[in-house]
């Protein structure tokens, strides 16, 4: 027998709709090893949720599988009924209803899978369980098979760090304490940028801990990889952030899925919304498009559209919105699965530093391979929201990283690119946030120096450098000791006159002072941000409250600043209106060079390491 997935039962309370629903009389016990479900006469347990449905259509198009069974340990009597449910169809469809007396928890129930999962009839499947008898008992069940292996398959786990020792034992933990997972073939490789972790604080031999250089995200999965790829054993890898919360069944359904795959393909795993668990933030992203006013795609060099956005996963006909399969660009670095083959094809990450670079690989196995990335239902981790945290430095590498990825992968024109850093500029300036603004100017003039800068630079001395530059401006740093409430901008009743004055005094900078008023704007950024750089038009001030940290800051309005930042990028436009083909095409040639094992061992210093 192999196991394919299991039941699984949730940690805490708050995330329990996304694994069991019980009814009234059925009592759900959370413990960290052994939960149950009690039951009472005609009380009703409902696997009809996101973690513990099990998506058919996705493990019949990518996987060898035939013939599948439930087994599950249960005391008492009960009624089990198999459910299906499509995309696009209202009713759910009965498969199965059947009576089981005198169930005991060591002689585990065998529920058949329908001959017809594999069909077009397929969809989504999960269990109801009622309770016949005067009381019961649930401890959980598996997903099963005979089927031999198509192969066996090793995982090296590849995680990098900077100062989140919590988070990454906490990780560790996890995958270590989940018993099926110490049956299967794995190895874990911790690369620890900030140096700040010890080997002997874990216990298992199966971890490796990695003293690093910090070079980014980029340079820690990419330290990782090498140390991983000298294991000749392992066939597959997982990149996986250090600042996640772990699901381990998430961990362990990677396993069947590459022991019996029909092909070879990456897996995305989905990103859940940390502050808001029941929400799913991506299942996977598109690169080089944004949404236009009326939801339509359309083409930005700087944009991304995430998949399956905003999804609130505790309502079962929103999970059925994940059997309309989309074909992703790329996933997440937070947790990326791939094969050693995809590897030796593809080569290695570029040298970003940080943002993009999963992007930059995700788009390499999808275009110049035509291989699948696939964002599996069911295998996701949770992580911080993006809303919750943008530290000013980081735009410094969104924007030249998106430059590098875009001059490889894409051919935008001078005039193009310019026209969408120019808006992004605007807008920055226009909300006060000058240091942003400085940052987007100084990623976009770094990207021209050419692929010798990333060669040539030191890139720990860089990054202290950039976040140095990233506070510049001393207006961005005050702090409030309250919320401001609910005094946030109504952009209802702003016209389009204006919208056209405000544009035309660049929101502000160039009208007299006594037009200005005292009163401060207030403006919210999170996952439904919706104020615009107009609605602060004619304030001195502008107020951000960020959502999930709850962090408040006061952006004052500085003409003297916004000109010359203007200034700069109108010189850096011109200075560079004859350079754009020549660097575009030194990027491209460099390609090669920087995602090969030669160029790594150079820019780690693995040597001197060694």
């Amino acid at each position: 027998m192999n196991i394919i997935s299991r039941i699984q039962f949730p940690r805490t309370l708050e995330t329990s709709s996304l694994y069991i629903n019980c009814t009234k009389g059925a009592y759900l016990d959370i413990q960290e090893e052994n939960a149950e479900v009690t039951l009472t006469e005609n009380s009703v347990i409902s696997l009809n949720t996101y973690f513990n449905s099990f998506y058919e259509t996705f493990y019949a198009k990518y996987t060898d599988l035939e013939s599948l069974y439930y087994l599950l340990r249960l005391e008492g009597d009960f009624q089990i009924s198999l459910y299906r449910e499509k995309y696009g169809v209202e009713n759910r469809e009965i498969t199965l209803v059947k009576n089981f007396e005198n169930c005991q928890l060591s002689q585990p129930v065998k529920i058949a899978f329908p001959d017809n999962w594999r069909s077009e009839d397929a969809g989504r499947i999960y269990l109801e369980i009622t309770c016949l008898s005067e009381s019961g008992l649930f401890s959980g069940g598996n997903i099963a098979t005979e089927q031999p292996k198509t192969r066996e398959v090793s995982l090296g786990i590849i995680s990098c760090t900077f100062k989140k020792e919590i988070y990454i034992k906490n990780t560790v933990n996890a995958i270590f304490k989940d018993e099926l997972l110490q049956d299967k073939q794995l190895e874990v490789f911790i690369v620890d940028n900030g140096k700040t972790l010890k080997q002997d604080e874990f216990s298992n031999s199966k971890v490796k801990l990695i003293p690093n250089r910090n070079v980014g995200g980029s340079g820690g999965f990419t330290r990782g990889l090498i140390q991983a790829l000298q294991v000749d054993t392992h066939t597959h890898f997982l990149f996986m952030d250090d600042d996640i919360e772990l699901e381990s069944e998430s961990l362990y359904r990677l396993f069947p899925l590459y022991e019996y795959a029909k092909q070879d393909f990456a897996i995305a795993g989905s990103m859940l919304d940390l502050y808001n668990k029941h929400i799913l933030y991506e299942a996977g992203a598109l690169y080089g498009q944004s949404l236009d006013s009326n939801g339509k795609a359309k083409y930005n060099p700087f944009g991304v559209i995430c998949l399956k956005p905003k999804l609130n996963l505790e309502d079962s006909n929103v999970t059925n919105l994940l059997l309309s399969e989309e074909s992703p660009d790329y996933g997440g670095f937070w947790f990326f699965s791939f094969s050693r083959e995809t590897v030796k094809e593809i080569g290695l990450p570029l040298p970003l530093f940080i943002k993009i670079d999963d992007m930059e690989f995700g788009l390499r196995i999808k275009k110049s391979l035509a291989k699948s990335i696939v964002a599996f239902p069911g295998i996701a981790v949770w992580h911080e929201p993006f809303y919750a945290k943008n530290p000013i430095w980081d735009n410094y590498y969104t924007y030249r990283n998106h430059l590098v990825a875009n001059s490889i992968h894409s051919s935008s024109s001078y005039l193009n690119m310019v026209k969408f850093v120019t808006k992004s500029i605007l807008y920055s300036i226009f909300s006060f946030d000058y240091n942003t603004a400085l940052m987007m100017i100084n990623g976009f003039e770094d990207y021209m120096k050419g692929p010798e800068f990333i060669e040539s630079t030191d890139p720990e001395k860089l990054h202290g450098s950039v976040v140095a530059l990233s506070k510049s401006y001393d207006i961005q740093t005050k702090k409030f000791d309250s919320s401001p409430g609910n005094q946030f901008n109504d952009n209802s009743n702003i016209t389009s006159l204006k919208k056209i004055i405000s544009l035309l005094s660049l929101n502000g900078h160039l009208l007299p002072k006594l037009l200005l008023s005292n009163k401060p704007a207030y403006s919210r950024k999170g996952s439904d941000s919706s104020d615009f750089w107009y609605s602060s038009f004619g304030k001195k001030q502008i107020i951000f409250l960020r959502e999930g940290n709850d962090s408040i800051s006061q952006h004052d309005m500085n003409r003297s600043v916004a000109i010359k930042l203007l200034a700069r990028w109108l010189q850096i436009i011109m200075k560079n209106t004859n350079k754009w083909s020549y660097v575009n095409s030194e990027w491209k040639n460099a390609f090669n060079r920087l995602k090969s094992i030669e160029f790594w061992r150079k820019y780690l210093q693995l040597s001197e390491q060694s």
